[in-house]
């Protein structure tokens, strides 16, 4: 490819996401005050994605982006409340309140994104000037600790515009709300069998696929099979006997638009394994099947109107650990 032609289509790519840029910006420009206030709240949870899809949805769409939006980012889908939402939330209140006398003010402050993303320092240190080798700089530093990790925000010419200095959150990012707000399972402290062997804590996390199959519908009644399937190697075992054991907890909530349970029960699913053929199969999968039966005609048709989801937590006893999935009814 010639220097000219390729000039020629740097500068039509450069044009072609001009545009893009422009067309978005109209659309956040035009949107109505509810939609943009939205957008405003989120912005440090957000992504980029996102927030294009939602600025190309359609006004009529707009209700049910954000309802989607929360939904992904619920920690615990069998609580009526969204945990992360309401957190979320009373950390912009307090923002406001600590951080009212920064630039930008409240929440919207370098100080107030910090404290809204990764919540209360475990200690806050205030000093006037910094000493350098140099010299002492003017304004204001504070230091925020996260346990052992310390953070410094700098207000140079001491008028409350506070600057983070500190680069790499990396140490802390567990405790970043944009990280769906879920802490990560610890294990318990004993150490069971993990394919036939002991380990450390630093190990697979449980995980599984979760399908929803349907069995038959008529206006009073649905019926439905969730199936699970768990990779062999993301499961702790006991040893006894010569077999690998454990026991799963799986508890299935199905729940219409507005959360309100449907359906729902709790199981405990043994799991039984033969020590001496387990590594040959260690690329297969545990299948868990629950039957689900949703009877009611005022039930089925608010489900029809209005999609619901089927939530499933799973638990393994052995070594304590849980994950929960959601997927929407259709």
């Amino acid at each position: 490819m010639s220097i000219h032609r390729f000039i020629r289509l740097f500068l039509v790519l450069v044009l072609l996401g001009s545009a893009a840029g422009c067309a978005l910006y109209r659309l956040e420009k035009d949107l109505p005050a509810s939609y943009a206030a939205f957008l405003s709240e989120v912005r440090y949870l957000i992504t980029s994605a996102e927030r294009k899809a939602f600025l190309s949805t359609p006004d009529s769409g707009k209700d049910k982006f954000i309802q989607e939006f929360w939904t992904r980012r619920d920690p615990d889908a069998f609580t009526p409340e969204n945990e992360l939402r309401t957190e979320y939330y009373a950390r912009i209140s307090q923002a406001d309140q600590l951080f009212k006398t920064d630039i930008p003010e409240g929440w919207l402050s370098e100080r107030g994104r910090i404290y809204i993303l990764y919540g209360q320092p475990t200690e806050r240190r205030q000093i006037t000037g910094r000493l350098t080798q140099e010299s002492v700089t003017a304004g204001q530093v504070e230091i925020w600790s996260y346990g052992g990790f310390e953070l410094t925000f700098r207000d140079a010419k001491g008028t409350g515009s506070y600057r983070l200095e500190t680069l790499d959150l990396g140490p802390i990012e567990d405790l970043n709300l944009a990280r769906y707000g879920v802490s990560p399972q610890r294990g318990n402290s004993r150490s069971p069998v993990f394919a036939g062997r002991q380990v450390s804590k630093a190990r697979p996390s449980l995980d599984f696929t979760l399908e929803l199959q349907d069995a038959g519908r008529t206006d009073e009644r649905r019926s439905a099979l969730v199936r699970l399937e768990i990779p062999l190697p993301l499961i702790w075992f006991r040893s006894e006997n010569g077999r690998f054991l454990t026991t799963f907890d799986v508890a299935v909530r199905v729940r219409d638009s507005q959360k309100g349970v449907v359906w729902e029960k709790d199981i405990g699913v043994d799991a039984d394994y033969d020590m001496r053929d387990f590594s040959a199969r260690s690329r297969e999968r545990h299948v868990i099947e629950i039957p689900i039966l949703i009877e009611g005609a005022e039930i089925l048709a608010r489900l029809a109107e209005a999609p619901g989801t089927l939530a499933v937590r799973l638990t393994n006893r052995t070594g304590s650990e849980s994950v929960e999935k959601t997927i929407e009814l259709k």
